[in-house]
């Protein structure tokens, strides 16, 4: 008799299906000639990376931070100021940035993990702003609204590459090991702490979880990967603002990413960059002067309809027909 709920367990040729993907993955690069392609890939691994790190706060434990893009220029200005004004390598300016901005998620988490709902959420909102006003005002310190540019000075040391496969390559780390993270905490107490605080505070802690440290721990992990992430930018780019690394529109954004891909779940975030990116690039590089901001639109038209038609988001959708997407 043919079972009535066909799990993943019961067909293990399944189980290798991930890692022929990751193999694809690291084999694409090769493949791809066109430089135009290249920095698709890599912006879809670094802003797929960086929601992935929101979800994890937003995700699993439901609290809606709008305040991210602190974090992430966090990252971006501590490895660029390291090695502008000590020459330190940007490699060791990433973990001195995830370590700066995971210590500020830690205190902003002690003071606003008091607030509930929206009110978490403006207070987010306040501190990404805030952080935003530091950044264009303490001119001596970061440029201002002027930047900094990165010297462009190809050795590996400096996390400098002539060309973009290396970048191609480290983002695609990134990329994956922000998935098995995230997968990590899903399949983890964490994650069942996380999940049980996010559908009901009051019973979680009557079952003795203690909500306040699991929520901080999330909190440490989001703002570190996050700054990470910011630290990739700005050396792909070689040049930082206030307005590219912590404008609040950046929030916005891979906030839309995760929501679109499915909130709170491992590969949402992943889905929701492989879509928004390309299309957001291809609509710059075609209608970019004549028809700029159309990508906003289609980004607006595309929320709408995941949220009429599929409300959990598009990757949960995808795991009901694809079976090794389904959690064994």
């Amino acid at each position: 008799m043919k079972p009535l709920i066909d799990r993943p367990g019961s067909r293990p040729w399944l189980k290798v299906v991930p890692w022929i993907v990751v193999l694809a993955l690291c084999v694409l690069p090769l493949i791809i000639r066109n430089d135009f392609y290249l920095d698709a890939l890599i912006l879809i691994f670094l802003w797929g990376a960086y929601a992935g790190a929101w979800n994890i706060l937003a995700g699993y434990a439901g609290m809606m931070s709008l305040g991210h893009s602190a974090f992430f220029g966090i990252g971006a200005y501590t490895s660029t100021l390291l090695l502008l004004r000590f020459g330190l390598s940007p490699w060791i300016g990433m973990l001195a940035g995830g370590l700066f901005a995971s210590t500020i998620g830690l205190i902003l988490g002690v003071i606003c993990f008091r607030l509930r709902s929206h009110y978490f959420a403006l207070a987010t909102l306040a501190f990404g702003e805030v952080g935003y006003i530091c950044a264009v005002n303490f001119r001596s310190l970061t440029g201002g609204s002027e930047g900094l540019a990165l010297p462009i000075r190809p050795d590996a040391l400096l996390f400098s590459f002539a060309g973009k496969l290396p970048y191609v390559y480290i983002g695609l780390f990134l990329f994956l090991a922000v998935i098995a993270i995230s997968y990590a905490i899903e399949h983890s107490r964490l994650g069942y702490y996380l999940t049980a605080f996010r559908e009901n505070e009051n019973a979680a802690r009557a079952l003795g979880v203690r909500t306040g440290r699991v929520r901080l721990i999330a909190m440490v992990l989001s703002s570190f990967i996050s700054a990470v992430m910011g630290t990739f930018y700005a050396q792909y780019v070689v040049f930082i603002d206030p307005s590219s690394v912590m404008r609040i529109q950046i929030s916005v954004q891979v906030a839309l990413f995760a929501i679109v891909g499915g909130i709170g779940t491992t590969l949402g975030p992943a889905i929701g960059a492989m879509i928004f990116v390309p299309i957001a690039m291809l609509l710059r590089a075609e209608m970019g002067t004549s028809l700029p901001g159309l990508h906003m639109i289609i980004y607006g038209v595309i929320l709408v309809l995941v949220l009429l038609y599929m409300p959990q988001g598009i990757g949960p959708k995808l795991k009901e027909k694809i079976p090794f997407l389904r959690s064994p």
